[in-house]
């Protein structure tokens, strides 16, 4: 597959298949939706990929998008192929839990130093809760959550929480599970 990728054949649908578990009808919409804002069919630009992520996560701020985007530009050349984009949609709709927490995990490590520090781990603790109270749940045991990460925190010599600290840590906590959806395939918001 090129840059454009607009049409994939049998085979690599397969393969997107058998690495995602998404259906070929899914792969085509996925598809679609890609070639939609893939504007001069050389991958995604910046621009493109928020269009297509600010519509579909109302909740991420434009830095957050874009270190998303660094994060799913894998070859670094400043846009987002096909393959990269398949990719970072099933790590966030289709991934198992420990997946998804460490993409948010990487995520929010803006300073990539490999520790989430107070403010890094406040923007995870603000977008579930946005993400939460957006969709009605209850979120009166997000304190509990957030406490005891902090917590964390202040226990480590290295004041920040580890990714694979987080990753413990959030994967036990249903609570904090559900208010990001993760448990939840985001098939209902996306494919």
């Amino acid at each position: 597959m090129g840059q454009g990728n607009s049409k994939l054949s049998s085979d690599d649908i397969k393969k997107i298949m058998s690495k995602t578990n998404y259906t070929s009808e899914q792969v085509s919409q996925i598809l679609k939706d890609y070639q939609s804002v893939n504007q001069d069919s050389k991958g995604l630009s910046l621009e493109e990929f928020k269009s297509f992520f600010s519509i579909r996560f109302k909740d991420y701020d434009d830095a957050s998008i874009l270190h998303m985007f660094k994060i799913f530009d894998s070859d670094k050349n400043g846009r987002i192929s096909f393959k990269e984009f398949v990719g970072a949609l099933f790590i966030i709709t289709k991934s198992p839990v420990s997946d998804k927490l460490s993409f948010l995990f990487d995520m929010f490590d803006r300073d990539l130093n490999g520790y989430l520090d107070l403010e890094e781990s406040y923007n995870i603790l603000k977008l579930a809760l946005n993400t939460s109270v957006g969709l009605g749940f209850d979120v009166s045991q997000a304190g509990s959550f957030a406490e005891g990460l902090l917590n964390s925190m202040n226990r480590n010599s290295h004041g920040g929480i580890t990714k694979e600290e987080f990753i413990k840590k959030a994967s036990v906590n249903d609570t904090f599970v559900r208010m990001l959806c993760l448990y939840q395939s985001y098939d209902t918001l996306l494919y």
